[in-house]
């Protein structure tokens, strides 16, 4: 018994090993250009500042995640740079951090930066990160190179596409997709151009979305119809030129969007009522598209809390801010009980006949602790006033 025991607790030491996210060195930046040397590694440094949300959201949701620790803190060895304080201001300086969070990726032997990348990322997107500045060829010091030079080669504008979709610069990803799809061999039928397409390309102004639209059955045989129409439908997703969405080829889920559609163009006319109509209409048969329609009043109806609508129609988003709580299928996001309560207080404060009949509790702020209803983590500092 004591043998099983002592084996199913080095088993679980070692699942919560395997599982670790990233391990943050604790020490001065020349400490870590020393492990790096001794351990033949590149260093990876986090900025963050106090103040940052999507650098917040990275140290809790990504740097935490077992598959990006296991990756990271097999290749590099890792920093949490604050580039407000101490030795960060400086170093902040040398590497020219301008936003946040930016990730560098930095020789340990010269000091200089291989790769820079930033803003707030997906854990795939953020392995990609990673796995960039390991490749001499997709480091961005690299790619910028290539492409000041005038490099056209298909694979340089597939990796610097995708590069540039990580910095979220859709400009010069969309200009890389156009020219990529000129050279033999890279239509959309291929499964690199079509990935990238699905993953970084979006608009519906692009060449490769017209070449999608010009021979949609073609497409659909290489690469599938729920693939080639969940493609669609997220790019029509918001598209308020009814012309322009009835000239789209048909695909599953476009009544939805069509409806959805006019439903903005009612709102944004103050028709309320008529918007209503059809909106009870969608509640009534979402088939299925129930999470896109609560996705659709996670945002419609938040307009409710600062604009200055007819009754009716601040009833009308309460209520569709209810069903969305009800009905959202992920039950553990906070967002989606956030923005129902936000309305419903919003609701409350705002009619006094209501307000009278309430406890205190509810009609007087909180003696105790936050004194409002937000989202905000509470360890998030303010953003400083520029002088």
């Amino acid at each position: 018994m004591k043998k099983l025991i002592f084996l199913f607790s080095l088993f679980i030491a070692f699942q919560a090993v395997a599982q670790e996210g990233i391990r943050f060195r604790h020490c001065s930046w020349e400490e870590a250009k020393a492990m790096a040397k001794k351990e033949k590694k590149p260093i990876f440094i986090d900025f963050y500042t106090q103040w940052c949300g999507p650098c917040l959201n990275m140290a809790e949701n990504i740097f935490t995640l077992g598959s990006v620790g296991n990756f990271y803190n097999d290749h590099f060895v890792c920093l949490k740079i604050d580039a407000e304080t101490g030795e960060g201001v400086e170093l902040a300086k040398k590497y020219e951090v301008a936003s946040f969070p930016t990730f560098v990726f930095v020789n340990p032997k010269t000091e200089k930066a291989i790769h820079i990348s930033g803003s707030n990322q997906d854990r795939e997107t953020f392995l990609f990160t990673g796995a960039s500045a390991l490749d001499p060829q997709k480091t961005s010091v690299y790619l910028m190179e290539q492409q000041k030079a005038g490099n056209t080669k298909p694979e340089f504008l597939l990796d610097y596409a995708y590069y540039a979709a990580s910095r979220y610069n859709r400009t010069e990803s969309e200009k890389c997709a156009e020219q990529l799809i000129t050279k033999p061999g890279y239509s959309l039928e291929n499964p690199k151009v079509w990935a990238l397409f699905v993953k970084s390309i979006h608009g519906r102004d692009n060449k490769l979305f017209k070449m999608l639209c010009s021979d949609i059955d073609k497409y659909r045989k290489i690469h599938g119809t729920q693939a080639v129409d969940s493609k669609l439908f997220k790019e029509c997703n918001y598209c308020p030129d009814a012309a322009e969405l009835a000239a789209i080829p048909d695909f599953e889920g476009k009544t939805f969007l069509t409806r959805k559609n006019e439903a903005d163009r009612l709102i944004s006319a103050e028709k309320y009522e008529e918007a209503a109509r059809l909106i009870d209409q969608m509640v009534a048969d979402p088939g299925a598209f129930r999470e896109e329609l609560c996705m659709y009043f996670r945002f419609m109806t938040r307009s409710a809390t600062y604009k200055d609508y007819p009754e009716f129609w601040k009833e009308k988003c309460l209520e569709y801010s209810r069903y969305m709580a009800y009905n959202m299928p992920d039950r553990d996001e906070a967002i989606t009980y956030f923005d129902y309560l936000s309305q419903l207080e919003h609701y409350l404060n705002t009619h006094p006949e209501i307000q009278q009949q309430l406890p205190d509790c509810l009609k007087n702020k909180p003696k105790y602790g936050a004194q409002e209803l937000s989202m905000r983590p509470a360890q998030l500092k303010q953003k400083p006033k520029k002088k």
